[in-house]
């Protein structure tokens, strides 16, 4: 059995990532060729333009999800909760220690006459 650590399914997703992002530059070189052929006035493919401008929006769609997706696993790698929440559980131990201490001297004390 494979055991997937939150390291790993970070670089494994910094990884998706990369690539979505090398995806949408080549579709962005392909739409900028199909733009300057339309200036100059050459013969453009419409079912080819139309197909990169469809993909694009499908790429984008994806890296989104990817980059939530990896800021949702590093927050939890960092115990921070969907949120933006976290608990800082060494600042309630002191503070929690600090009060019992409060407590223990008060109950040191000797009772106040009527």
């Amino acid at each position: 059995m494979t055991m997937i650590t939150p390291e790993q399914e970070i670089a494994d997703s910094e990884e998706l990532l990369s690539s979505l992002k090398n995806a949408i530059s080549d579709l962005r070189r392909e739409i900028e060729c199909l733009k300057e052929q339309a200036m100059s006035g050459g013969e453009i493919n419409e079912t080819a333009a139309m197909k990169a401008i469809g993909k694009v929006a499908g790429l984008v769609g994806t890296c989104a999800k990817v980059e939530t997706y990896l800021n949702d696993c590093r927050n939890r790698q960092a115990g921070i909760a969907r949120g933006g929440y976290a608990l800082d559980l060494a600042k309630a131990r002191d503070q929690i220690g600090s009060k019992l201490d409060r407590l223990r001297r008060c109950g040191d004390t000797k009772p106040v006459s009527e």
